[in-house]
């Protein structure tokens, strides 16, 4: 609409007289130097003015539709961001929870082996401290759950008391993009950097438009002239005329906004250099985020928490036969909690990265995922409902 508006004519003026040559008579009809007057004055811009107008509000209207786009994806970035986030913490909490429960079956053999005078008391008291220290995690815990829960609700506007339910198992997305296509696909398609490439052509047009300025611009009038007040006496006469607005004082107005349009430009290109660079340096900082994490998922996977396990059960078995002292029993179970924890924060990490590189670049990366991840909300809600 508004490149429409910028395209078109001035408003015309039109208007009416009356001349009278007496103070005291109406001297309409009487005299011919008496008459009614009607007139309209239209001013047209030098021809390529309004074009120019027009052509930046068209990059300026395009400018701010990247960047709806853009805010359009940082919110749905926001929302894979906090709900894998909110996956973690739901993980370490049943993590946290399995591994207490067991530290707590743990503290009863320990006692019991205390009592008939099979262990020590320091084992006893280093299997509570454990436990304790499990207790205040989880409760940590809870509160970051419930504060991004409430983040997830504000991005969805939905009402902060409505319930969530819980998250649903998530799978690693699979990165097949090389970090060359990727930044290829920035360069062509994020919206940020379209909304600067918008700015910098309608700040070029801008001065075009600024020199054209230079130019004089058309005055064109019609009056017509009713000079007996319908009597038919005399003749009715008309009149046209064409002026024009001459960029009298140039060197103080006209020379100065060239100027000015001038440095917009250097500005715009200067800015556009800069989100482009900006964006590129995030987006392989995400994707270097995103290919170590993947590695370490791999490691945890096959590596470490199978071994890790595997060593928890040995030190359960020695354990209850008295080969392992007890704490070399917490050590492992520590240790694979610790593996179990960091393994699926990773896990978030990579996905998390991953929505970011979405965000930028204007790619799908997981969004399969994405409206999988909506979908749980959405049923995980009315599940909440229904109880």
């Amino acid at each position: 609409m508004r490149p429409s508006q910028e395209g078109s004519l001035p408003n015309p003026i039109i208007g009416g007289r009356i001349k009278n040559v007496s103070f005291s008579d109406i001297t309409l009809g009487e005299d011919p130097r008496s008459d009614i007057q009607a007139f309209v004055i239209q001013e047209i811009p030098f021809p390529g003015k309004l074009s120019s107008k027009e052509e930046i509000a068209v990059q300026e209207s395009e400018s701010q539709r990247w960047l709806s786009d853009a805010i359009s994806r940082k919110i749905i970035a926001d929302l894979k961001e906090a709900y894998f986030d909110w996956f973690f913490i739901d993980k370490s909490i049943k993590i946290t929870n399995r591994n207490k429960e067991l530290l707590q079956k743990f503290t009863k053999i320990a006692e019991v082996k205390y009592e008939v005078g099979m262990g020590i008391q320091q084992d006893v008291l280093k299997a509570q401290v454990e436990v304790s220290g499990f207790i205040e995690r989880l409760e940590l815990l809870a509160k970051r759950k419930e504060i991004v829960e409430t983040k997830i609700k504000r991005i969805l506007n939905r009402p902060l008391d409505s319930p969530l339910g819980e998250p649903e198992e998530i799978t690693k997305s699979e990165l097949t993009t090389t970090l060359a296509e990727i930044i290829d696909a920035t360069s062509e398609h994020a919206p940020l950097l379209k909304s600067s490439s918008e700015i910098v052509d309608s700040r070029e047009e801008s001065l075009k438009l600024a020199k054209k300025q230079y130019l004089p611009d058309f005055i064109l009038g019609a009056t017509y002239f009713n000079r007996d007040g319908g009597n038919g006496d005399l003749d009715d006469i008309w009149q046209v005329s064409l002026g024009l607005r001459v960029p009298l004082y140039y060197w103080r107005k006209e020379k100065f906004g060239v100027r000015e349009a001038a440095l917009d430009v250097s500005q715009a290109r200067e800015n556009y250099e800069s989100t482009k660079n900006n964006l590129l340096f995030q987006v392989k900082d995400n994707y270097i985020t995103a290919t170590t994490a993947e590695k370490l998922i791999e490691l945890y996977q096959t590596g470490i928490i199978p071994q890790s396990t595997l060593s928890l059960e040995s030190a359960i078995s020695g354990y209850q036969v008295g080969n392992i002292d007890f704490l070399t029993l917490l050590n492992n179970l520590i240790t694979l909690f610790n593996f179990e924890l960091e393994y699926y924060k990773q896990l978030t990490e990579y996905q998390k990265a991953l929505a970011r590189i979405e965000e930028i670049a204007a790619i799908e990366l997981i969004g399969t995922d994405l409206a999988d991840s909506g979908n749980n909300i959405n049923n995980n809600e009315v599940k909440g409902e229904e109880e």
